[in-house]
């Protein structure tokens, strides 16, 4: 099969085929979503239902406004009390230590640099009301300067500061013997991750799709002055070009109306034509797949354009949004409104109500039938005063006219409608802990929690939707830019500590981890669990040896965190951080004198040894001396004739042999003497 040849997209194609996107879009976007999503917030802000007749009750059933805000506080509280819900999960045992450096400097980026509450609040309340809620995220390159002063620096000093990068040259002054003084400024460059939340009539998709992954257009639309733009940087001769465009006006857009109704409906700045730097023109960012180059495969490219003039176009690897829809419809970007299924409601509740309060009216103010004639001033009657008079001709001039009772099947179909409400929403009484008589004789402790959770599962399945869709996203997204843009190492506060790090050096992906607990008390109640298990590991002998005081830490930690206590470092030390333990003195008292009596009976113990040893030698020389005597005997019995020389000389051997076996015996003695 032969290659196509396909024709190279020139930029006016470009802009001629965003245009029509942007009619498909618009078209479905302004008339259908915007129409709806107008009444939605007249019903919100309680100007609908309008009473019937003139003179009746106004009173309007906030009930789209309570299943809003009802959910919107129980999501905020969830996902921004505080608690790390979203934590980057390690791969290893080795990645954990990084896992939480990157957990920690995204939260710094999204909490710190960006006001993510409020982009939180606003994305809930937009998903809730007008179907979807749309964030986008993106880089934003801006430098600042600081300026320093600097006295009496030579020429060559002076060169050698301004030598360096970002360094300019403010002011200088220089002085008869040729130094300089002055101020120079110091760029900074301060570009950082950009979070903001987009109105629901500024947002634009193709009407077809059914998701932001695999769609081929989609765009963002603002109102931006031509001043605007050139700060933007855009090129001088393409915003001259812009001209005059007819586009559509958001400031009349119903949804926009309905927003502003209760501060006036008037439209914004218009500069009359005097100031051309201040007329403002519709400018769409838009993502769309193209084929520019003619190669046969499209790509993603962001394109910027105002009026017919193309200002911008370059390749792009992903779409800077990310979206909330509360009640998804699978196969649809748009799911259903949450709000609007609360409006039959609000109409019925609204008019049962007003029923309620015009019948009270007129009870207290009821109609008379009078007698023509019997009345000698009709006015009299007609004027309500406190103690007044009724002139009469007659007795029966006057008649309280009959009132219909009201009807009392009223009272239970509001107590249905509210059954309603609760089932269509999810948001009870009970999961809001607002119902005072819920726990009574009639319902347990167990019972009022089984109720709280089941009327829960509805939020819980929204609370889901918004960590899955938006949430997670929005945290892989902002950690993925760190890692593309970031240029200089961050300083992270971990654990206490400050830590140096290098987003550039990071994995390009990571799971991410979310942690919901959704409800009244269910935090408390998880809290209570941590501490069961503190209490089991602790009592049982076989477990406290696996329980060692690095577990113990983190799961206070963890106990402490969820029953909302921030600063956890603030009461809890790392054991790891711990100084060695110093020795107790007591028992250092106690060591030295078990060390003395030890010392002591080793002492006693050799010279036990020493004298038995002395006794065995003194045995032994007296066996010695007992053996010569017996010789001697028998030597003097066998030769009488011998010499009385030699006897005396054996003799004297004798008397030596005893003297040393004397002295021998007082040294025994004197080793085992105490005082020896």
């Amino acid at each position: 099969m032969a290659k196509k040849d396909y024709k190279k997209l020139e930029d006016t194609n470009i802009v001629t085929l965003i245009d029509d996107c942007i009619g498909r879009s618009v078209g479905y976007s302004d008339s259908e979503l915007s129409t709806e999503r107008s009444k939605v917030i007249d019903y919100y802000n309680g100007t609908l239902p309008k009473p019937i007749h003139d003179g009746n009750s106004k009173y309007v059933s906030l009930d789209v406004y309570d299943a809003v805000e009802s959910l919107r506080a129980a999501l905020l509280e969830t996902f921004s009390s505080g608690n790390k819900t979203v934590k980057f999960a390690a791969q290893n045992q080795e990645d954990v230590l990084m896992a939480q450096v990157c957990t920690e400097y995204t939260d710094y980026v999204c909490h710190r640099q960006n006001d993510l509450y409020n982009i939180f609040s606003s994305v809930i309340f937009d998903g809730l009301v007008a179907r979807v809620g749309v964030a986008k995220v993106f880089w934003q390159e801006s430098k600042d300067y600081d300026y320093e002063d600097f006295e009496e620096l030579t020429e060559d000093e002076l060169d050698m500061l301004l030598a360096q990068d970002g360094i300019d040259l403010v002011d200088d002054d220089e002085d008869d013997l040729g130094l300089h003084t002055g101020t120079i400024s110091i760029e900074v460059d301060t570009s950082q991750v950009v979070i903001e939340n987009i109105a629901p009539e500024e947002f634009l998709i193709e009407a077809q799709a059914k998701n932001l992954d695999d769609v081929n257009f989609c765009a963002h639309r603002t109102k931006k002055t031509i001043s605007e733009l050139r700060l933007m940087g855009y090129d001088e001769s393409d915003i001259d070009k812009i001209g005059e465009h007819n586009d559509v006006d958001l400031e009349t857009d119903p949804e926009v109306l309905s927003r502003f109704e209760n501060i006036g409906n008037g439209r914004g700045f218009d500069s009359g034509g005097y100031q051309d730097q201040v007329r403002t023109v519709m400018v769409y960012e838009a993502y769309i797949m193209l084929d520019v180059e003619a190669t046969g495969e499209a790509e993603l490219y962001r394109v910027v354009k105002a009026g017919n003039v193309l200002l911008e176009k370059s390749k792009a690897t992903r779409r800077p949004f990310v979206t909330f829809c509360p009640l998804p419809v699978p196969h649809t970007f748009y799911g259903n409104n949450y709000s609007s299924k609360v409006i039959a409601t609000q109409n019925a509740r609204t008019v049962l109500t007003r029923s309620i309060l015009d019948h009270a009216m007129i009870t207290n103010n009821p109609r008379y039938t009078v007698l023509k004639g019997a009345l000698t001033n009709p006015r009299e009657l007609i004027d309500n005063r406190v103690g007044g008079l009724v002139n009469v001709t007659r007795p029966d001039a006057i008649s309280p006219m009959m009132q219909a009772p009201l009807n009392p099947f009223i009272f239970q179909t509001i107590a249905m409608l509210d059954e309603d409400k609760e089932d269509t929403t999810g948001v009870s009484k009970i999961s809001q802990g607002l119902n005072k008589d819920a726990l009574s004789q009639q319902n347990s402790a167990a019972m009022v929690e089984q109720l709280a959770t089941m009327s829960q599962q509805r939020q819980k399945i929204i609370a889901r939707n918004f960590a899955s869709q938006f949430v997670k996203p929005l945290f892989q997204e902002v950690y993925l830019l760190c890692v593309e843009n970031e240029t200089q190492d961050k300083i992270v506060e971990l654990s206490g500590k400050y830590v140096k790090v290098n987003p550039r050096a990071w994995k390009e992906k990571r799971d991410v981890t979310i942690e919901m607990h959704l409800g009244y008390g269910e935090q408390q109640k998880e809290a209570e669990k941590y501490l069961n298990l503190h209490a089991m590991l602790s009592a049982d002998p076989n477990l406290s040896v696996m329980y060692q005081q690095a577990n113990q830490y983190e799961l206070a930690k963890k106990i402490m965190t969820m029953t909302g206590i921030k600063d956890v470092d603030t009461y809890l030390t790392n054991p790891e951080e711990l100084p060695e333990p110093q020795p107790d003195p007591a028992e250092e008292m106690q060591k030295q004198m078990l060390q003395q009596q030890m010392e002591l009976q080793e002492r006693q113990t050799t010279i036990g040894e020493m004298k038995l040893q002395m006794e065995m030698q003194m045995a032994e020389m007296k066996n010695e001396i007992e053996r010569m005597k017996l010789e001697n005997q028998l030597a003097i019995a066998s030769d009488q004739l011998d010499h009385k020389e030699d006897q005396l000389d054996h003799k004297k051997e004798m008397n030596i042999a005893e003297l040393v076996l004397a002295q021998q015996a007082e040294e025994i003695t004197a080793i085992a003497s105490p005082n020896g």
